[in-house]
């Protein structure tokens, strides 16, 4: 079982939901990746990489995420979701418009 756990930003930094959804993961079991998507994220990426029980971080560093508006992300995430059991976001505002895509 693996689980994509979608990062959590606010101007490009990492914000605390993405270890509540990280916690919540661990409660499933199995693998977890965080993608961390946006443009000049690499600070974001390694902080989603010392959070506890994270496997792996994927990374989609691009203009085309900079704004992180729902199209392109919901593409990225369907682009990514056929190899994962569970894909999982924040309860946030962005969360929840990406889930819908």
């Amino acid at each position: 079982m693996s689980i994509l756990v979608l990062a959590d930003l606010h101007e490009g930094q990492l914000v605390g939901a993405t270890a509540h959804v990280v916690a919540a993961a661990q409660a499933i079991g199995g693998d977890i990746d965080i993608l961390v998507a946006g443009e000049g994220v690499q600070a974001a990426a390694e902080a989603a990489a010392k959070l506890d029980g994270v496997s792996k971080v994927r990374v989609a560093d691009n203009a085309v995420y900079a704004h992180q508006l729902a199209e392109p992300m919901g593409a990225l995430l369907v682009e990514l979701a056929d190899g994962y059991t569970h894909v999982l976001a924040s309860a946030s505002t962005t969360g929840k418009t990406y889930c819908r895509v």
